[in-house]
């Protein structure tokens, strides 16, 4: 299950974190938010694929959308994903966006976006730890 491979996996990458871990229940794993306008990132098990909340912003599926994989490939693929991504995330290397009202947001990969990032007046910003300043 994607579950236990995300868990263990999560637990070793951040030992000594403050996470919420629930092996049974959606979300598997919560941490709690840097600062109150992002809220926490949650990980749920979607069977097939994981998906990855940032509370107040947007959320993510992981899924590497191959159906040559066997299940234990799906489950490294998807595992070894999110954890890139939250280590990113945790980082200040993803860039967080949403609309004042939170009803639009999403995400840029700092660490793998080639160039400056276009930035909307109509959007606030944020990395992990602290309001986005350019």
């Amino acid at each position: 299950m994607i579950r236990d491979r995300l868990i263990s996996e999560i637990k070793k990458t951040f030992s000594g974190w403050d996470m919420a871990i629930n092996p049974v229940d959606n979300p598997i794993i919560r941490f709690p938010a840097a600062q109150k306008d992002i809220g926490d990132v949650l990980i749920y098990d979607d069977g097939d694929e994981a998906t990855v909340y940032v509370e107040n912003i947007s959320l993510g599926h992981f899924n590497p959308y191959d159906e040559t994989l066997t299940q234990e490939q799906r489950e490294i693929a998807v595992t070894e994903d999110v954890i890139s991504f939250l280590q990113a995330l945790f980082a200040d290397r993803v860039l967080l966006h949403t609309a004042p009202d939170h009803r639009m947001g999403g995400w840029t990969r700092l660490d793998l976006h080639h160039g400056p990032v276009a930035l909307s007046p109509d959007r606030r910003y944020y990395l992990w730890s602290k309001p986005y300043e350019p």
